[in-house]
């Protein structure tokens, strides 16, 4: 049997955890729905937490390149907020036909949750790079 030696920080575990806890307590409380502050600090904390996992792991892996410039990790962060937003944002659509009564998504929410989503996914990114580039992680993997 082996054992893995790829693990994500201890930060991105905790922020995974932290993202977890505010996404289900507001779909428990319907805290989505009290103000447009929480809804778009959920997507940004979920984005964030998803790309910075990613990224870690495919750092880790040897899937991109040790190095990566502060600017080029934003970027392919915002890509792939955005890129998850809108993914998301296309399965509240859906839910918004299957259950009208249950879901609530105009238009300007759909932008402001893409927004915030790619934020938080360049930011998830970014953080990654800054961090690990201080971390000799290909030779813990040797």
């Amino acid at each position: 049997m082996t054992k893995w030696s790829i693990k994500p920080s201890r930060f991105v575990l905790v922020t995974l955890t932290v993202s977890l806890a505010f996404d289900l307590s507001g779909m428990i409380f319907g805290l989505f729905y009290e103000g447009i502050f929480y809804d778009n600090l959920a997507h940004f904390l979920t984005s964030f937490a998803l790309v910075a996992l990613t990224a870690e792991l495919a750092q880790q892996l040897g899937a991109l390149p040790l190095l990566v410039p502060g600017g080029r990790a934003l970027l392919a962060g915002a890509v792939v907020g955005l890129v998850g937003g809108g993914a998301w944002e296309v399965l509240e659509v859906v839910a918004d036909f299957l259950f009208p009564v249950l879901i609530y998504n105009p238009p300007l929410d759909t932008v402001t949750d893409m927004i915030f989503g790619s934020l938080g996914g360049a930011f998830g990114a970014w953080r990654t790079t800054a961090y690990l580039n201080r971390k000799p992680f290909r030779k813990m993997l040797r």
